[in-house]
């Protein structure tokens, strides 16, 4: 299969590159940073240097592959979510959307499929609710984010090409995300959960996330939304108690939740101490089955297993 690829440096976007290679893809991958690119990335994928306004670029390429997946975006936990972040998170996310839209339609040879990333912060957070595909969205700045994200690739003609929308929960991997952040912690023995600890964590192993993706690129019915999370969320105090233990370190210490408001604002409020449970209900119908579903065992493999 021929697909472009959006977001191929990111923590996610490395892990599905590795995998698309290993099973005989052909890549393009459209970077801001191509020498950057060159580095992370093995194999002879063609890599084309672009910025998210380039719309003509993008279209040259549309036409020739079979597939886009778009990954790209803002890193979200790169910095404090002052009014100059919050700009760059969403309008990185909206404008790569309208370019791929401008591109595919107006491609005299379209791709058959879009998967465009977005998350589980769409449903937005609340303590008790169960959150699954086709509920509606939800209220706050993610909300807003993942709606216009999604919204900005609504417009690609269904007719010619089906889109799928992985709304993706906390992946857990050694080279990104939160897990890292907390095991250091761990190590230095200052382990433990983040405000109450009784918020929601919908979790899934970086495998799993892209064994999913993989599965729906590769499949000829996949449409719509799919929930990417483990079947098994965790609060977060019991998350925090299961990383301790995997690592031989106790979970004892708490950093409260005014401590994290101060520092990180509105990020805190929304990503730390507010939590959703979502279930990947979609995926499982589909008869995807889990390498890594329980927690314990998940960590355990990540923690321990030097190729992670």
């Amino acid at each position: 299969m021929r697909i472009l690829l959006i977001g191929a440096t990111g923590f996610i976007g490395r892990h599905l590159y590795d995998k698309l290679v290993e099973r005989g893809h052909q890549l393009y991958v459209f970077t801001r940073n191509e020498k950057r690119a060159r580095e992370i990335l093995k194999g002879d994928a063609q890599i084309v240097q672009w910025r998210s306004n380039e719309h003509i670029v993008l279209q040259e390429y549309a036409h020739k592959v079979d597939a886009v997946v778009n990954l790209g975006g803002e890193n979200l936990a790169a910095k404090p979510w002052r009014s100059e972040q919050k700009r760059k998170i969403l309008s990185s996310r909206v404008n790569i959307g309208k370019a791929i839209s401008f591109a595919l339609n107006r491609s005299h040879d379209k791709p058959y499929l879009l998967i465009q990333g977005s998350a589980i912060g769409y449903y937005g957070f609340h303590p008790s609710y169960t959150f699954r595909e086709g509920m509606p969205c939800g209220e706050g700045f993610l909300p807003i984010v993942t709606q216009q994200w999604e919204d900005s690739v609504r417009n690609v003609d269904d007719r010619n090409t089906r889109k799928v929308f992985i709304r993706t929960g906390l992946v857990l991997g050694k080279e990104g995300g939160l897990l890292p952040r907390m095991m250091q912690t761990f190590r230095f023995f200052a382990g433990g959960h983040l405000g109450s600890g009784e918020q929601w964590l919908s979790w899934i192993h970086i495998d799993d996330q892209v064994r999913a993706i993989v599965e729906l690129l590769e499949a000829d019915n996949s449409s719509g939304v799919y929930n990417l999370t483990s079947p098994h969320p965790a609060k977060m105090k019991d998350f925090a108690s299961t990383l301790g233990k995997v690592m031989g370190r106790p979970s004892w210490f708490h950093v409260p939740g005014f401590v994290l408001k101060a520092i990180f604002g509105d990020m805190a409020r929304e990503t730390m101490l507010q939590g959703q449970k979502v279930l990947p209900g979609r995926l499982e119908d589909r008869g995807f089955e889990f390498s890594h579903p329980d927690l314990e065992e998940a960590l355990y493999d990540l923690v321990h297993r030097t190729n992670r």
